[in-house]
């Protein structure tokens, strides 16, 4: 017997499917004994079954059923973290100062390239001086970091940019939300083995909600980790269950007479590490290859990697229906694209159905893995140091990115390493790369304009990405699957702030916006 993880297409179907499963009888495609439950999460499609594999094979015939799937660990799929870490670096530049700010902010605010401001030459500049105006910061909205731990004591935290005013952050519980009710614990920090974890975390929310890193520099934080390295041994697969819970039960805020609207980053990836030499053919376009597999030709096809290993994007389809639920929530839900050069192409496009055969199992690899297969959630890229505005090489591309942000060399907030703060000498900041940094360019935005427009659902904000960012400013090559600086079909889309000037008249833009309730489905 193992744990299946069942996922139903609809929540009506749910009570019946309970009693045909945990009772001798039933249809003709469910086992005819009591099935033992791992896990039932009332909140939530999916279900966790003790099955073998025939009961498993059977299950996937029956009409109300989506999907079938072994848990993610079962199948090899890990969740990591979507960055490469610069130790030192700040600005467009190599050097590291606690002066330094993150990059993205004067670049998505001014909306265009300033001449010959890179990282790329010698001859570039590396550091530009500005000034930004944001009119709006997340007030009265709340973010979810589902990260790493994130200090609240840190500076970056606090209500005001001194560091003073108390922290923003809310260490919410969210083992309240199981059927056994619990205590989240947040921390420690540094010191274990999720250190890492817990700096990608904190830099992620500093980018989003940090009050001089940041964007939403009024917003209420929440944080909850989808890894292992997680103390409170937290299934991944819960995480939308206890924010979707929260996200229902909210109070009305007293300021605003309405409920907070909800806004979640997730820069991690479901990812299969496939060894190359175990791939035996590739179906690319309706051809399949078989022979001369090679690291150079598995590139030229598609299959990106270090001629050891591909980190193939992995789709988990009850996760996936998790946060297309939390979306049908009202809670807007923004991820990173991933850093394995990969091209994530939409399901109507030439490169969808593509696979690979690896030691035994069919695996596409053009379609993303969770949370970027999941339905309409924002997907975005990362630009980066070059003074052409170039992709970042590391970012995935291709038709299904909406966006891209800067993610290269961003300064941000730390748990441990970088340089000291220098409101604090107990804390620090530094400077990261990925399309995790990018991610957050984009939530913290939304989380401005959800100050505006509290009740914006999440084709809303895709509307608003798509109507004011800016177009055709990205140097794209146009190259195939191994060339790292090609969009590869994907919108040339760069992030801009469009926000409320009085000198020159502009003004919040104005959607295709309808009134409704901030909880609830659409």
């Amino acid at each position: 017997m193992k744990e299946y993880v069942i996922t139903l297409k609809n929540f009506d179907d749910l009570d019946q499917f309970y009693d045909d499963m945990e009772t001798p009888g039933g249809n003709l495609y469910v086992p005819d004994r009591s099935v033992d439950i791992v896990n039932r999460r009332p909140i939530s499609r999916n279900t966790h079954y003790m099955l073998s594999d025939e009961e498993a094979a059977q299950i996937r015939n029956d009409p109300r059923v989506l999907a079938c799937e072994l848990t993610p660990s079962q199948l090899g799929i890990s969740i990591r973290p979507s960055w490469t870490q610069y130790s030192t670096y700040w600005d467009k530049s190599t050097s590291n100062n606690s002066n330094h700010k993150n990059w993205g902010l004067l670049r998505c605010v001014e909306g265009t390239q300033r001449s010959n401001w890179g990282n790329d030459s010698i001859l570039t500049t590396k550091t530009v001086s500005g000034t930004i105006q944001v009119n709006a910061e997340g007030r009265n909205v709340d973010v979810v970091i589902i990260d790493g731990f994130i200090n609240p004591s840190h500076p970056e935290m606090a209500l005001n940019s001194d560091g003073g005013g108390g922290s923003r952050v809310v260490q919410y519980n969210w083992l309240q939300h199981r059927a056994t009710p619990g205590t989240y614990v947040y921390g420690p920090y540094t010191g274990t083995g999720a250190e890492s974890d817990n700096n990608h975390g904190m830099h992620v929310a500093g980018t989003v909600a940090g009050n001089t890193q940041g964007w939403a520099r009024s917003a209420n934080i929440y944080n909850i980790s989808p890894y292992s390295t997680d103390p409170n041994g937290v299934n991944s697969l819960e995480i939308f269950d206890f924010i979707r819970a929260w996200h229902g039960s909210k109070s009305i805020n007293p300021a605003t007479g309405r409920k907070n609207p909800t806004i979640t980053n997730n820069s991690y990836g479901f990812s299969y590490k496939l060894t190359i030499s175990n791939i035996s053919s590739i179906t690319n376009r309706g051809i399949t290859y078989s022979n001369g597999l090679t690291s150079s030709a598995l590139n030229a096809l598609g299959v990106i990697n270090d001629g050891t290993y591909a980190y193939t994007p992995a789709r988990y389809t009850a996760f996936e229906q998790d946060i297309i639920d939390a979306m049908n929530d009202g809670i807007i839900c923004v991820c990173s694209a991933g850093n394995a050069s990969y091209k994530i192409d939409k399901s109507d496009g030439l490169d969808y159905n593509n696979y690979c055969i690896h030691s035994g199992s069919n695996i596409p690899y053009h379609q993303g893995g969770a949370p970027i297969s999941a339905g309409n959630i924002i997907v975005v890229g990362a630009i980066g140091t070059s003074a052409n505005d170039s992709k970042a090489s590391y970012s995935n591309t291709g038709p299904r990115i909406d966006i891209y942000a800067p993610g290269s060399s961003i300064m941000s907030s730390l748990n441990s390493t970088g340089v000291y703060d220098s409101r604090s000498l107990s804390y620090r900041i530094g400077k990261y790369s990925g399309t995790s940094m990018a991610s957050p360019q984009v939530c913290g935005v939304l989380a401005c304009l959800l100050e505006i427009y509290p009740n914006l659902a999440q084709s809303e904000a895709i509307e608003y990405l798509e109507k004011y960012s800016k177009y055709g400013q990205i140097a794209d090559t146009n190259g195939g699957y191994s060339d790292t600086a090609s969009l590869q079909g994907s919108p040339n889309r760069y992030l801009y702030y469009y926000k409320e000037r009085a000198d020159t008249g502009t003004t919040w833009p104005k959607l295709n916006y309808k009134a409704r309730p901030s909880t609830g489905r659409l």
